[in-house]
């Protein structure tokens, strides 16, 4: 079996309190649209509230778009819903995520996502975005970065709508646990104009928001030039990502001869959210935009005593933004936990009032 393919293979043996993911982001490659789908499995911890479920969401963002920004759903079905498919594969209800491709849809009310889509990765590995060694530490969250540098073809339906999806860029991760992080702020950029193999991805990481626990901010940056390894130790040690306003991302970063700055926004009005359950019964409150621009620039010196000189600048073409905490961020509907479809605009704080 390929190496990507056992790094999807499900984790959940029937245990209470764990969580399982799947999901897919498709950005087209014009900039205008984007996608992501995701594959959940959720059983409370002994003791908390509610059943075990699998859900399906879906999220469609268009920036070209005044009337219908971006759209979010889900489905929720029992976890009786949830099976696996041969060789790495799972389904929940009639949608499927298998080697290779993916297909389903979500419903509620007046909107409707579906989705049939294949991916090529050219057979390579899973690649690793955290330090090393983090895969040895008893962690309550585990990532597989399964498949990165994807491009996506096949077709995607919102609203009745039909769009043709070719070449887009990607990526698939599988993530699975006991606990919920409590912060997480992520950026994804896999095209810029100056440079067609750039490659960016960047990080805010903080399991619990009490003293002690570390705020951790890996950055890796491939150019054509070379790889940055920003997100190894030591030279974590000298990165910063920092959200100095709604939608925005501020990041940098210097090893002994490279250094590295840049920002990242959105529109506001893409921005939708989620509310994600801990198994013991606390919720995440996820703000995301798929639709999001990038700009950085570049700096080296031949050794570490030198002045810095900027060497090349890089915007964009596609681009992702996540933002994990426990407070809702103003401005934007979520979806809560046991809704299916973002809160009306007149409601003043849904995820709240649902609990």
């Amino acid at each position: 079996m390929p190496s990507n393919e056992r790094a999807n293979l499900p984790r959940w043996n029937g245990q209470r309190g764990f969580f399982e993911i799947w999901f897919l982001v498709v950005l087209d490659p014009g900039g205008d649209r984007a996608w992501w789908l995701r594959y959940t499995l959720f059983t409370p911890a002994p003791g908390s509230p509610g059943e075990p479920r699998a859900t399906m969401w879906a999220a469609a963002f268009d920036c070209a778009s005044s009337t219908r920004p971006a759209v979010a759903l889900k489905s929720i079905h029992p976890a009786t819903a949830f099976s696996t498919l041969s060789p790495s594969g799972v389904r929940i209800g009639d949608s499927e995520f298998a080697p290779g491709r993916c297909h389903g849809q979500v419903a509620s009310g007046e909107h409707a996502i579906a989705w049939d889509l294949r991916f090529t990765s050219e057979g390579r590995p899973p690649v690793r975005r955290e330090p090393r060694g983090t895969a040895l530490l008893p962690l309550p969250t585990r990532v597989a970065h399964v498949h990165d540098d994807i491009t996506f073809d096949g077709t995607v339906t919102v609203d009745g709508e039909r769009y043709e999806v070719k070449g887009a860029p990607g990526l698939q991760k599988h993530l699975w646990g006991t606990r919920r992080l409590e912060e997480l702020t992520w950026l994804y950029c896999p095209r810029f104009r100056e440079d067609p193999d750039a490659r960016l991805e960047a990080m805010i990481v903080r399991a619990q928001r009490k003293p002690g626990h570390p705020r951790l901010a890996p950055i890796y940056l491939r150019t054509g030039d070379a790889e940055h390894t920003f997100h190894e130790m030591p030279n974590m040690l000298f990165t910063r990502v920092t959200s100095p306003s709604r939608g925005e991302l501020a990041f940098s970063a210097t090893s002994a001869t490279v250094a590295m700055k840049g920002r990242a926004w959105c529109d506001p009005r893409t921005l939708v959210g989620y509310a994600y359950r801990d198994p013991k019964g606390w919720d995440v409150l996820v703000a995301q935009s798929d639709v999001a621009q990038c700009e950085m620039e570049l700096f080296s010196r031949p050794h570490p005593f030198a002045a810095w000189r900027p060497t090349k600048k890089l915007t964009s073409t596609v681009g992702a933004l996540e933002f994990h905490a426990p407070e809702a961020m103003p401005g934007v509907r979520y979806i809560p936990w046991d809704g299916t479809a973002l809160a009306r605009e007149d409601t003043p704080d849904p995820v709240r009032e649902t609990g």
